[in-house]
């Protein structure tokens, strides 16, 4: 998940947009987004909430002290 969120930039808390193709594997299966998707907390796309799971990685990184750029949060 920390790379697949590098793929991605937070707009506001729960929305974020994808700005390169990424593909993340999870146990209900591939996810793969293309670039300039939308994601917004509450949405499911191929049954996963990806709002919700880039919110908890950004959470862990902001918490252990960065990863992201500026842009990203």
């Amino acid at each position: 998940m920390q790379k697949f969120i590098k793929h991605f930039v937070r707009e506001a808390p729960g929305v974020w947009t994808c700005i390169e193709p990424a593909d993340l594997l999870l146990p209900q299966g591939r996810v793969q987004v293309t670039a300039g998707t939308r994601f917004t907390a509450g949405f499911k796309f191929m049954g996963v909430e990806l709002a919700r799971l880039l919110e908890e990685q950004y959470e862990r990184d902001r918490q252990q002290g960065g990863g992201l750029s500026p842009d990203q949060m």
